[in-house]
């Protein structure tokens, strides 16, 4: 089931890319990024850190880069914690790997936002799925999804209460 999603998020994250690619080139439409920006964000200041990493779309092979910066590199391997929002990416009841978001989540296969505001996780111990912003507390990572737009993860993460 989480291929499924995978996939499904994949081609939801391919249709709108195509349809409305602002400036910004995330490939987020950018009235869905109007909607968003009236919804709750977190304010954690990881978020403005890792904000810091300059995101690129090639238009003709639908791959996004990344520049990321030595002061987000410099939390390779270290303990980080972060609140925000969580997008699930397994079809159960509790789950241990899913999306956090500096932004609310507005659709079940969308990313909630640029490439920059979100770290895929990976819990030792399964979740349900809370509405409301979550705190995580890991170990930070990089990785390169070209294709979903994933630079950064954490983890064996656990959830803070």
């Amino acid at each position: 089931m989480r291929i499924l999603l995978l996939v499904g998020v994949f081609f939801v994250l391919s249709a709108f890319s195509k349809q409305d690619v602002p400036d910004n080139q995330t490939g987020q439409p950018s009235e869905e990024r109007k909607v968003q920006d009236a919804l709750p964000q977190s304010r954690d200041p990881i978020w403005k850190l890792l904000g810091k990493t300059v995101i690129h779309l090639d238009k003709k092979a639908w791959r996004y880069s990344a520049d990321i910066p030595p002061e987000v590199k410099d939390l390779v391997g270290k303990q980080v914690t972060i609140t925000g929002f969580v997008l699930p990416l397994e079809d159960t009841e509790k789950f241990t790997h899913f999306l956090i978001s500096k932004r609310t989540p507005t659709c079940s296969f969308c990313p909630p936002g640029e490439p920059s505001e979100i770290v895929d996780v990976v819990l030792e111990k399964p979740m349900k799925w809370d509405q409301d912003a979550v705190t995580v507390v890991g170990i930070f990572g990089l990785m390169e999804n070209e294709e979903l737009g994933l630079f950064f993860k954490l983890d064996k993460a656990v959830r803070q209460k």
